[in-house]
């Protein structure tokens, strides 16, 4: 290849031939063979390859690199209102290109205002870029902190641009944003004045929504997360004279307080250089310290009493001053005393307040954010079109340029970066605004007990972003196990759980198993492994599917163990019940909530497995030739145990309800709890039969689908592949490899599946009758279904089981009426409940 152009090339395989003999066949080899001697290995064949490869050498075409002087000569700071607009969104796409999987260096700094903040002038854009490389750097920190992200070494690396971040105060981007608003509007309203065109108007006020938007994403992560991810200079310690360390952000007046040491000093005499070793010099020595301590503890007091709060903390409460007030004491006893209370004030002065979300106004400002995030998308269509109306990577507006910051590419393999158009964007963060609507007001509500607490963050995580999932992990545990930051812990939900629905012994404070030193000892226990469980779990729904089902199946063999916890607190219930002759021995069932923490911590598991499998089914991960294995078991398995374990509930609350003192008193001081009582297990027991209805319903429904996939594969509309009965039983025995430890009834085999289904029957029945035995277990599961209340919003999971059901009815009469040459069959997999298909025909 010759120097003058990295297009021109010359052949070179005549003196491949000269020097190696041995590659007597090298001119007859296919494209995409590749010739090797033992000093021409694989690898430097593959680094040869990579070599000016666009693709894979991050240094091809990159021999001049856009700056923000070439975008300003090439008319960034023009007046240009649309265009600025059209940079703005593009901005904003860039950062949802990020978040969606792409890395810093390919996507956000691909536009060279974001690595020169510092140097832009314009007015619109200096305080835009600020906010949008704040806003980025916030959400990386909080990514960062919850540690959800396992690729973030690679595609989420910041690299040096964070490190050499001169970063402006919030409150400071915020003020110039806000000002540049008031700006635009003053100039929208006087352009509109002297054109008589409301265009003039709405292109300001596009603009003006754009930096409202990145302020009010600011605000509210400043309310949602604590200081230490969301500021910057949270806690930035710096050095004034010999004073102690000062916070920055907390005190602003830094150059007085430098020119009052400075003037200290220059009025201290000097020291002789020969020490003065007299009583008298000592004292003064010594006093001379104990003052400059008192002063530097008065500089802190100061600072500390002028820090403004720029965070949603409470604020700190000083400790009184407990010093000797004794004159008979010793001066050296007074003065260690004095020293040990300034230590003990300062470390209390850097003891970190609580962090507590701030839902309230939290809530209030994503609504304005939902509100903010609609009319930017309303608006995109005012900024400047792309050539051919096509965005691409946004290289034909003056800042951005694809390798512009080419040295922060991740040294890894090359990935496609799919970049969104501004209308997806816009789009994007709309739905976006309405997730951190949701953060804002419902994670209070979903720590009452903790089926809801998991059944929020399930629903949650399904269609969230990695930002939003790591903000709802910040606001659930901010600093530590409490939830929210309050006093709560999931011990507490999970007790309420378990309270209000197995209702153990150990719970009920009028049974002896409560008062038992070792039955409590064994219950603390289990709840603490149940806690640290639940919040290894929740974590969990941070991560992307692919990670939460990884870590799901390890929650499934810790939960699996914790069985062995329960075991303790039965058998110590037991121990206790039958030593208070409350039971006999060869009567154990007769406790009213026997086995119940068992039967709590299976319910659980069952409930795991579930959103395990629910999981793969969101991820494609499972083929319609497996749907028989994989519908028996959700069938027959999974519905079929979670409806034994809420029936289980319901029969516990009711004995112990009819063994209360409460149920049976004439007292009428007690009639008004008595009815309140009765009022709440009546309610309980209305939820549990509807699940338990809703699970009897799933089980029938699975037991249909079963059926129409053996017609399916009979009819060759679906082809299992070769193997035999052999490939069969190990495609099984991979599926179902995570609950192998958990034991019955839980561990399936192959030979089970077989002896339940009677699958090899299936195969030789009559092909309409298996299609009417369907479509009676679909009519069947839509008869139980329709006896729900599904006008409820809660239970619109429900109404879309019935369509299921509906629809595959349909699919049933079709298959045995119609000839399906020539037609696409498919199964169809709803976006709410991929769990549960219907055939489509057509």
């Amino acid at each position: 290849m010759s120097h003058e152009s990295f297009s021109s090339y010359v052949k070179v395989s005549f003196l491949l031939i000269a020097n190696n003999p041995s590659c007597t066949n090298f001119a007859g080899l296919s494209v995409g063979e590749m010739v090797t001697t033992p000093k021409f290995t694989l690898l430097e064949v593959m680094s040869a390859i990579e070599l000016m490869e666009p693709k894979m050498d991050v240094g091809v075409g990159a021999s001049h690199l856009k700056t923000l002087d070439d975008a300003i000569a090439d008319g960034l700071y023009g007046d240009d209102m649309p265009m600025q607009l059209a940079v703005m969104d593009a901005t904003l796409a860039m950062v949802v290109a990020w978040l969606e999987g792409s890395s810093l260096g390919t996507t956000v700094w691909t536009n060279v205002m974001l690595a020169n903040v510092a140097k832009i002038t314009h007015p619109l854009f200096h305080p835009f870029a600020a906010g949008i490389n704040l806003l980025v750097r916030n959400i990386y920190s909080l990514v960062n902190n919850v540690g959800n992200l396992e690729e973030l070494p690679e595609d989420f690396n910041p690299q040096n641009l964070f490190n050499n971040q001169t970063w402006m105060h919030r409150r400071d981007i915020i003020i110039m944003m806000r000002e540049q608003m008031h700006a635009l509007e003053r100039q929208g309203a006087s352009w509109s004045k002297e054109t008589g065109s409301r265009r003039a108007v709405e292109i300001c006020t596009a603009c003006s929504a754009r930096l409202e938007f990145v302020t009010l994403m600011l605000d509210i992560m400043s309310y949602l997360m604590p200081p230490e991810i969301e500021n910057p200079h949270f806690d930035h310690k710096i050095y004034v004279g010999g004073h102690e360390p000062i916070s920055e952000k907390d005190y602003e007046d830094l150059e007085k307080l430098r020119l009052e040491d400075a003037e200290e000093q220059r009025e201290e005499p000097k020291e002789d250089t020969v020490e003065d070793t007299s009583p008298g010099k000592k004292e003064h020595k010594k006093n001379g310290k104990k003052q400059k301590r008192k002063k530097n503890k008065k500089h802190a007091k100061q600072a500390k009493k002028e820090s403004p709060k720029t965070s949603p903390t409470k604020p700190e409460e000083e400790k009184p001053n407990s010093s000797s007030a004794n004159p008979a004491e010793s001066e050296d006893v007074d003065d260690e005393e004095e020293y040990m209370e300034d230590e003990d004030d300062c470390s209390s002065c850097d003891d970190p307040a609580q962090f507590t979300p701030n839902f309230q106004f939290a809530a209030v400002l994503s609504d304005r954010l939902i509100q903010i995030s609609h009319l930017i998308k309303n608006t995109v269509i005012l900024g400047r079109r792309g050539p051919d109306n096509e965005d691409g990577d946004y290289k034909w507006l003056m800042p951005f340029d694809s390798k512009a910051c080419v040295r922060m590419i991740p040294a890894c393999f090359p990935r496609s970066v799919k970049y969104p158009t501004r209308m997806e964007a816009a789009v994007w963060w709309t739905e976006c605004a309405q997730r951190i609507y949701d953060l804002s007001r419902l994670p209070p509500k979903s720590t009452k007990d903790i089926n809801m607490l998991f059944f929020f963050a399930q629903q949650f995580t399904v269609k969230s972003c990695v930002f939003t999932r790591s903000l709802l992990q910040v606001i659930m545990f901010p600093t530590d196990a409490h939830l929210m930051g309050g006093n709560t812990t999931c011990a507490e939900p999970i007790e309420d759980s378990l309270k209000n629905n197995f209702m153990p012994q150990v719970l009920d404070k009028d049974s002896p198993v409560h008062d038992d030193p070792l039955a409590r000892q064994l219950y603390l226990n289990f709840l603490n492994q149940m806690s640290k469980l639940a919040v290894n779990v929740y974590s969990s729904f941070g991560c992307n599917l692919s990670r939460q089902r990884d870590r799901l199946e390890m929650a499934l063999e810790e939960l699996a163990h914790i069985q062995f916890y329960a075991g303790q607190v039965e058998k110590r219930t037991d121990e206790v019940m039958i030593a208070a002759k409350m039971i006999d021995s060869s009567g154990k069932e007769q406790n009213s909530s026997f086995h119940s923490i068992a039967s709590f911590v299976f319910h659980n598991l069952v409930g795991i497995i579930h959103y395990y499998f629910e999981l793969g089914f969101r991820m494609d991960l499972f083929v319609p030739y497996e749907f028989p294995y994989i519908f028996w078991f959700l069938g027959e398995i999974d519905a079929k145990w979670m409806m034994t374990t809420m029936e289980r509930s319901q029969e516990i609350q009711l004995n112990y309800w009819k063994g209360s003192s409460l149920s049976t008193t004439l007292n009428q001081r007690r009639q008004k709890e008595k009815q309140a009582r009765e009022a709440d297990l009546k309610r309980r027991f209305v939820v549990h039969q509807f699940n338990v209805l809703n699970q009897y319903a799933i089980s029938l429904i699975c037991e249909g689908i079963v059926k129409l996939s053996v017609i399916l594969i009979r009819k060759g509309i679906v082809r299992v592949p070769d193997g035999g009965d052999e490939a069969e039983r190990l495609r099984f025995e991979r599926r179902f490899e995570p609950l192998q430890n958990l034991g019955p009834p839980l561990n399936v085999n192959y030979e089970q599946f077989k002896a339940k289904t009677r699958i090899d029957e299936l195969y030789q029945v009559e092909m309409n009758d298996l299609i009417d035995a369907a479509a009676e277990n679909f009519n069947q599961a839509k008869a139980n279904l329709e006896q729900l209340d599904n006008t409820v919003e809660q239970n619109r999971t429900n109404f879309e089981l019935l369509q299921i059901t509906k629809s595959n009815m349909v699919a049933c009469r079709l298959l045995k009426m119609m000839n399906l040459e020539g037609r696409k069959v498919e199964w169809t997999y709803p976006e709410q409940l991929p769990m549960y298909p219907y055939l489509s025909i057509k």
